[in-house]
This record gives C-alpha cells, sequence and structure tokens, in this order.
C-alpha cells in the first residue's frame, strides 16, 4: 500500500520562524504520477447570522442573512520534485523549508449555535500531494500548523492593577471611597493554565461590600459583509462572552479584605472541560480575553478592575504524539530544488534532529 507522511522540527511557530521539514513517501506499488507537490497556506475566516427588515407591500418583513468573509495570508503551491520517466518505486525522503511571513495571527477556531450563529477561524497548514493525473484518488497528506503570536517579555512579568472609586448611594449621596488593588502572577497564559490573582480590597466607605465578583471575559470582532446586500461594504460584530464567574465574600465597612484567588483558563459544557481558543489578532478575525473584578455594592454602581491578559495555544499534541512509519529507516534522500529546498549544511545539521531522519538523510 502506498503511503505519504510529513514531520516538521516542531510543532509551534512563530511568524517569521521556518519550517524545516520532511515528507516521507512510500511507493511499493507503480503509480502513475511524474512528481511530489508540496502546498503551505494560511488564511482566516468568519461567517455570522444577521436579522434586518424590509418593506413588502405595506408590510415589513423580517429576514436573516448571513455575513462573510475571508482572507488569505500566504499561499505557496510548488512541485518539490519532478519525474519526467514516472514516480519510482521505493522509500524516499524530500526535505523542505519554508519561511512564514512576519507578523501573523494565532491559530483560532471557535462555532457558536446560539441565538444568533457564528463561527470564526484562523487556520495554517502544509500538505503534501503525490499528484495522480486523471483520478481523484490523490496520495496526500496535511498536517495543520499551530502559529502563537510573539509574546511581549514584560507581559511573563506579574501585572499590577488599581481601582478607586466613592460608594455614592442612590447615584448621588457620598458614602466614602473604596480601594482596590489586583495583582495578576503574569499576563500571559497557555489555555488550560491557572491564572493567580491577589485582590487587595480597603474599604473606607460607611457601605458594607457583600460580595465581589471575578470574570473571565472574551471578546471575539469579527468583520464581514453580506455579498446580496452590502456592496462590499463590511460591518463589524462583536460578540462579548462571559467565559466564567465566582463570587467571593467582600468587605465590610472600615475594614480590609486581602484574598488570594486562582482562575482556571478553561471552559465547560457540563460536566466536561475544555481549553480555551487563544487570542488572536487577525484582520477580520479578532480575540481578546480580560479578567474582570467587581465590587457588587448594594445601591450603588460597581467599581471595577479590567485586566487584559493573552492566552495562547497550548502544545500540538498531534506532532508530541506523531509515530514515524516502521519504514522510515529505509528511506533514500531525494534533494528538492526551488523554494522549499534546503541547503546541504542545514540537513546535516542538528536542525533536522528529532524528525527521524536516516542515516542516508
Amino acid at each position: 500500500m502506498n503511503e505519504i507522511f510529513i514531520r516538521t522540527d516542531k510543532g509551534e511557530y512563530v511568524g517569521g520562524e521556518t519550517i524545516f521539514g520532511i515528507v516521507y513517501v512510500h511507493i511499493p506499488q507503480p503509480v502513475e504520477s511524474k512528481g511530489l507537490k508540496l502546498k503551505v497556506k494560511g488564511y482566516e475566516k468568519c461567517e455570522w447570522e444577521y436579522s434586518y427588515v424590509e418593506q413588502e407591500g405595506d408590510n415589513w418583513v423580517k429576514h436573516t442573512g448571513d455575513k462573510k468573509d475571508k482572507k488569505e495570508f500566504f499561499r505557496v503551491d510548488i512541485k518539490l520534485i519532478d519525474y519526467p520517466g514516472g514516480f519510482p518505486v521505493g522509500h524516499f525522503s524530500y526535505p523542505f523549508q519554508y519561511t512564514l511571513p512576519r507578523g501573523l495571527p494565532s491559530v483560532f477556531s471557535c462555532v457558536s449555535d446560539g441565538r444568533m450563529k457564528w463561527s470564526a477561524t484562523v487556520k495554517y497548514k502544509v500538505k503534501a500531494e503525490v499528484d495522480i493525473p486523471g483520478t481523484k484518488n490523490d496520495l496526500k497528506v496535511t498536517q495543520p500548523l499551530i502559529v502563537r503570536e510573539e509574546v511581549k517579555q514584560q507581559n511573563k512579568e506579574s501585572q499590577n492593577y488599581t481601582g478607586q472609586g466613592t460608594v455614592r448611594t442612590c447615584c448621588c449621596i457620598p458614602r466614602g471611597d473604596v480601594i482596590v488593588k489586583a495583582r495578576l502572577d503574569k499576563a500571559v497564559y497557555q489555555a488550560g493554565q491557572q491564572a493567580e490573582i491577589t485582590v487587595d480590597v480597603v474599604n473606607q466607605s460607611s457601605v458594607d461590600i457583600e460580595h465581589f465578583a471575578v470574570k473571565l471575559m472574551r471578546v471575539v470582532k469579527l468583520k464581514g459583509s453580506d455579498p446580496h446586500r452590502d456592496d462590499g461594504r463590511k460591518d463589524t460584530h462583536c460578540v462579548l462572552d462571559t467565559i466564567c464567574e465566582n463570587k467571593y465574600d467582600g468587605c465590610k465597612s472600615g475594614s480590609q479584605t486581602l484574598k488570594n484567588i486562582p482562575l482556571q483558563l478553561w471552559t465547560k459544557e457540563g460536566e466536561r472541560q475544555f481549553e480555551l481558543q487563544p487570542g488572536t489578532n487577525g484582520s477580520i478575525v479578532k480575540c481578546s480575553y480580560h479578567v474582570d473584578i467587581e465590587m457588587q455594592i448594594p445601591w450603588a454602581p460597581d467599581i471595577e478592575i479590567h485586566a487584559p491578559i493573552q492566552i495562547y495555544s497550548p502544545p500540538n499534541r498531534r506532532w508530541e504524539q506523531w509515530q514515524p512509519p516502521v519504514w522510515s529507516t529505509q528511506c533514500q534522500t531525494e534533494p528538492v530544488t526551488g523554494q522549499f529546498a534546503v541547503a546541504a549544511h542545514l540537513f546535516e545539521s542538528t536542525t533536522f534532529a528529532g524528525m527521524y531522519r536516516t542515516s542516508n538523510c
């Protein structure tokens, strides 16, 4: 049975980095193909349902439509190697490299089936294909690529925030001040991790704060248009979700309260837990997170802190769990030419370590 696999040098990348990889091909049976193609692609797309009314005769009628858009960051489709006389029988490995454009947004995938449906995707992939003319049964394989946005060093350090307000009952009668200080152990987290938050409340007012809330909020912004109605004009759709919310005992009048609060960075559906989608900053798909700390005061406006955090994707488990095919040790290396070609000194270096390179490679 003919087989094909891809192995890259690591599971996650940042825009501007170079992907090094190997395509493994096992051809025990002749195929009518003259070469091997490689495709690398990155794109974002979104869609959401909306409602509008139109006059039909003497009546106004409600309709629903879809706004959508798609944008490609890059697309490269090139032949790695030509075999004018037909694809040879045997075991082969084809080293390749490709440098990602800088400034790429993080991967993202989310679908909402609520009252107004929406979906958004930021996706990257590399695909290898033994093109067999005259048939749809090409020998091919696709490996998703995990792209993360670059993390600034200062965001890895603890972050401090302060909120202060005057308690005004009935919106006008001053009853004294409340000072809230919050410390996050850092501002950047991997999806599924736990944030450690310290909340310090000094209640100088004459009003008891019965409790306060800590919330993890997600903001998704989409851009798109209805090709049947908008004449190319793009609208923005914003979705604000409370991912989780927990309440804690507040602070009595004239006292101080200090609490250490763990915040789990995942979402739940019933009894099941799911890792959050990472934040992303595309052109038509954006996702950000923030932690809200709200002093909920009876008969008065809340005193709040809004602390932005960055959430990045977990390790690429599919890449980590990959097992090499048993025949990979028998591969004969075939150097490629063109845009994806790997210089000989790189292929002989540790750059390709871990990709199950054979002694011939």
